[in-house]
């Protein structure tokens, strides 16, 4: 009879090793299972556990299965089909630089929720930003639910972690009218002038802008269909992604002087091809593009930044100082000048292709009329 570390006879099927742990072993359905533990009370809880869940069909059984190879099976065959290319791709890429290097080689069965916490908490020291270690954990809960949901593992380690605190919003950088004009005066010997008039007066997103293609832009009906973004690889270079949402497929009216722009545009381009000859070469896949660059290829996000902060750098230099801009500025100035104009927000919630209105009102309600006082003014004679 098998004896406990006080001499006592141990329960039936439970022995204990010389290393002073417990063993307990039982079998169900013609299978042996087997638990180790040095708490003798603690591993008759587990062996009761596990038999209630084999008993009732909810036991998980451990595999030896790695994080990496858990990431492969999730995205071939749970995500590849189901979520836009460039979203499978920032998830391999996120995976890749920041979840494997840590967690990559340990095997899912032993997941705990504090080496996902110190991940996070190492990202935070390291500078990233939230949205990065937000994507990083958008990642890990997928992954690990769909484990949970093929028995792999029994809860989900992730959804027990808490993401740093989301500092407070700044609100987004905006210029004024007059600083729009001087922006435009000094941006006028750029290469991507046209862009930022577009940007300007249609409140595209920089990625919308060079992805648009010539068969985007109907002149007979005065429409802009914005139906792609557009997104780098390394290794693939630049392809055309699906909008951001399904409400970023959107179609925005041109005014006359856009129409104007961009008919100008198309001629200088033409006429920039026939100059070029067979040096004008398009991207597969991102044939006519409104805005390519002198010989036809993509425009880079960083190209336009770095155009950007010249710009801004010679009206400090000549006129007053001038904050900092981005391409996501023209957006936001765009929206603002709207607002300015007394468009509706579900009108601009449309134009801008938000997924919704509390979106819109979120970005821009410190620039929203304050009509509180007129409407009280509406009841004050219930008074």
């Amino acid at each position: 009879m098998a004896i406990d570390k006080n001499g006592k006879p141990l329960p039936k099927g439970i022995t204990l090793r010389p290393d002073g742990r417990y063993q307990g072993r039982f079998t169900y359905g013609g299978e042996r299972y087997t638990l180790y533990g040095f708490n003798l009370k603690e591993l008759q809880k587990q062996m009761q556990d596990m038999q209630y869940e084999l008993e009732h069909g909810i036991y998980a059984k451990k595999e030896k299965i790695s994080v990496n190879a858990w990431f492969e099976t999730w995205i071939e065959e749970y995500k590849a089909n189901s979520v836009k290319f460039g979203t499978l791709k920032s998830y391999q890429e996120c995976f890749r630089n920041y979840i494997a290097p840590a967690l990559g080689k340990r095997q899912l069965s032993d997941m705990r929720p504090e080496h996902i916490q110190k991940l996070f908490n190492d990202m935070i020291r390291k500078g990233y930003s939230r949205s990065t270690i937000g994507l990083t954990s958008v990642v890990l809960k997928g992954m690990f639910n769909q484990a949970v949901k093929n028995k792999i593992i029994r809860e989900n380690p992730a959804a027990l972690t808490t993401l740093p605190r989301e500092r407070q919003k700044e609100e987004p950088r905006v210029m004024s009218r007059e600083e729009q004009t001087l922006f435009l005066q000094y941006a006028e010997t750029s290469r991507y002038y046209d862009l930022y008039k577009l940007a300007l007066f249609t409140g595209m997103r920089a990625g919308e802008l060079r992805a648009l293609q010539w068969s985007d832009v109907d002149f007979k009906k005065s429409v802009i269909h914005v139906n792609g973004t557009l997104k780098y690889e390394k290794g693939n270079g630049y392809f055309r992604d699906s909008p951001k949402t399904a409400t970023s497929q959107r179609d925005i009216p041109m005014l006359e002087g856009v129409s104007s722009l961009l008919k100008n545009r198309r001629k200088c381009q033409l006429e920039q091809r026939l100059l070029l000859g067979e040096r004008w070469e398009e991207a597969e896949g991102l044939e006519g593009l409104v805005f390519a660059n002198e010989f036809g290829q993509p425009v880079s996000h960083d190209s336009l930044n770095v155009d950007i902060r010249k710009i801004v750098k010679r009206i400090k230099e000549e006129k007053s100082d001038f904050k900092h801009l981005t391409p996501h500025s023209l957006r936001h100035t765009f929206a603002t000048r709207c607002i300015e104009s007394g468009m509706e927000p579900n009108v601009l919630q449309k134009i801008l292709g938000h997924s919704s209105l509390a979106m819109t009102m979120d970005l821009y309600a410190h620039v929203l009329p304050d009509t509180k006082a007129d409407q009280l003014e509406k009841i004050a004679n219930l008074f």
